[in-house]
């Protein structure tokens, strides 16, 4: 049974309504969000679309917030591993998912956490990267984002044919540890040169060789 206060219960369920009108104004090319963002809705059908094409049961997210993704995702996965910097979301995160042993959920720095995480994996997974400060209640590192980093940690690990996914390519312009396209490409290409790199819908999508 979830420890959540009657007040986030009710935050939640508000941010559901939310997440599904936004996704109906983008389908009927309404969405004004921010220039080039997408709606949380279509993420998680990115996610779900990935997750099925290469046939993965376990996923890894950094950046957790309060857990909308995990919870998106309990049904997809068998095995969810979410990584938050912030102490409070991290606290709010676990309330949430108080008693669901298929959620794993860590607090600290992604990059430092990472690395026992992908140990532990005797199978290929998902990857969905959106730790990164983005003003109000999230967490800040040394820098925006730890991007390089965990690319470092995941591609660097093996050989194992991971799908990486990382949100919010809009804010990939080399500044706040964020690298541009480019220099993203030639780090994917030192790390794992056997590896597709495409930009789309605001989402960049890392995939290893099809099978």
């Amino acid at each position: 049974m979830s420890r959540l206060s009657l007040r986030h219960r009710l935050s939640h369920a508000w941010a559901g309504l939310v997440y599904w009108y936004e996704g109906l104004k983008y389908d009927l090319g309404l969405w004004k969000g921010a220039e080039g963002s997408i709606p949380h809705v279509v993420k998680r059908r990115i996610v779900r679309q990935y997750a099925r094409r290469f046939g993965l049961r376990t996923l890894v997210e950094t950046g957790t917030h309060i857990g909308h993704m995990v919870a998106a995702m309990r049904k997809e996965f068998e095995d969810i591993y979410s990584i938050e910097l912030g102490r409070q979301l991290y606290e709010r995160a676990c309330a949430r998912f108080d008693g669901e042993k298929a959620v794993h959920l860590y607090c600290g720095d992604s990059a430092s956490v990472l690395p026992p995480i992908i140990a532990g994996l005797r199978t290929p997974a998902l990857f969905w990267l959106d730790a990164h400060y983005s003003g109000g209640v999230t967490a800040r590192g040394d820098i925006d984002t730890p991007i390089v980093a965990e690319l470092q940690r995941i591609l660097g690990s093996g050989r194992m044919p991971h799908v990486v996914l990382i949100d919010d390519a809009r804010s990939f312009q080399g500044t706040a540890g964020y690298p541009t396209p480019e220099g993203l490409r030639h780090l994917v290409a030192e790390l794992r040169p056997d590896y597709e790199m495409t930009i789309m819908q605001d989402v960049i999508r890392l995939l290893p060789p099809k099978v």
